[in-house]
Order: C-alpha cells, then structure tokens, then sequence
C-alpha cells in the first residue's frame, strides 16, 4: 500500500510540473569549437541577446554566449529526456529567455537536445552551423578536450535530422562566416535577421588547414553538411 501511494504522488507531481511555452525560440545550434559564438555574434548585430554567465577567455575572445545551467540541462535531456527535475530545470531556461525584454537566444552544443526545445517553442528559428571536422578536433585537443559527449560525426548527423524537421532553418559554415561571404547575410535574411558581416573578425579563426586524419564516414557527412549549406544560400 505504501508503495501505491508513493507512485501515486509521483504520477500527480509529474503532472503538475509541465513545461512552460517558448514564446519566440531564437538558437544557434552546433559542434563546440564550429562558430556558435560567431553566428552568436552575428545574430546579436542584428538585435538578439544572448543571456549569458561565461566569461570571454583566450579560446572565445567576445564571449561564449551560453547559459551555464541550460547547457548542463542538454546533457541531461539526451540521457533522460523529460523527467520531473528536467522540466523544472527546462523551465527556468524558459523563464529566463521569456522574460528578457527584446529578442533572445540560446545557444546549443548537444544538439539531439534541440528537439525538447521544438516540442515547447511557440515560435522557433535556428542556424545551424558546422566546421571542417579536424579543425573543430585539433581545436578542441588546443583546449585539452580530447572527447566530447557525443562526437563529431555523431552530433552533426543529429544536426541534419533537426533541419530536416524544422522549417525556420538555415546551415552554414564556420569557413563561410570568416571568408565574410555575402551568401551568409542572405541565409540570415531568410530567418528574419540582417546581420553585420563587419562584427566577425578573421584574425580570431583559432584553427585552419589542421592535418588530422579523418574517417570516410567523416568526410562523407562533411560534403554533405556543404551541399545543404550551398541550399540555404539559393
């Protein structure tokens, strides 16, 4: 009997706690070290804020543009998606994205977790953006980060799935924003957004040409990320 009541108040808690609505989903969603905090920086020329508690440091000199909490709150969704104690973290990250005056973002480096945030946005608009893979691991190896959660193949797959499934998208390059392509400020457009190529400086690119050695598999989902990012421009 005590065993019944005691799933019987978590079935009614459980109830009770449900996500709040995203009112107007801002993200840019990518691989760590593949230009989030530039396409960040791109979209707040063009009037987001990022609310943010990390500092700038060596490796992002403008800042990081990320939530502390909501980012430890990525990794918790891909292991145990909407528990209890995840809704009520996922709706502090709402409060806070819904009570910032102006438009507001969030930046995403778990993808797969951008799915919970596509089942509670009222409204949601998201870049995506990729790097070549072995700059994004031997700048990842400069940090001392030799693994990451989910790897690089297997984040950008998950990446592909989101913008197949969501309509207000676009995919670009880290390459791409440095080279200033013009292409860049026409996908933002699509979403909404003119941006300021100006705000991007080439000098800050942390890795180029890197020399790792990468898998078929690697190489094979980095052309295609190139192909859909040349759809977006058209």
């Amino acid at each position: 009997m005590k065993d019944d009541k005691k799933q019987e108040t978590k079935a009614q808690t459980k109830d009770e706690i449900k996500p709040l609505v995203l009112q107007n989903g801002i993200f840019v969603v990518g691989h760590p070290r593949s230009g989030t905090s530039l396409a960040c920086k791109l979209l707040e020329s063009a009037g987001v804020h990022f609310p943010s508690d990390l500092r700038a440091d060596q490796y992002n000199l403008d800042g990081y543009f990320e939530l502390s909490t909501a980012k430890e709150l990525e990794k918790k969704l891909i292991e145990e998606a909407m528990t209890t104690e995840n809704i009520t973290e996922l709706n502090k990250v709402i409060k806070i994205l819904n009570e910032t005056k102006g438009l507001t973002g969030l930046k995403i480096v778990h993808i797969p977790s951008l799915f919970f945030y596509r089942h509670i946005a009222k409204k949601m608009r998201v870049v995506f953006i990729f790097r070549n893979p072995a700059d994004v691991m031997s700048s990842m190896l400069r940090r001392g980060i030799s693994q990451f959660k989910l790897n690089w193949f297997d984040n950008n797959n998950a990446l592909i799935a989101a913008y197949e499934n969501i309509p207000k998208s676009i995919i670009i390059s880290y390459e791409s924003i440095i080279a200033g392509k013009i292409d860049i400020k026409k996908a933002f457009k699509k979403l909404g957004f003119t941006v300021n190529l100006d705000v991007i400086k080439e000098d800050r690119q942390t890795q180029k040409n890197s020399r790792i050695v990468l898998t078929e598999d690697e190489m094979r989902l980095y052309r295609l990320l190139i192909k859909l990012e040349k759809q977006t421009w058209k």
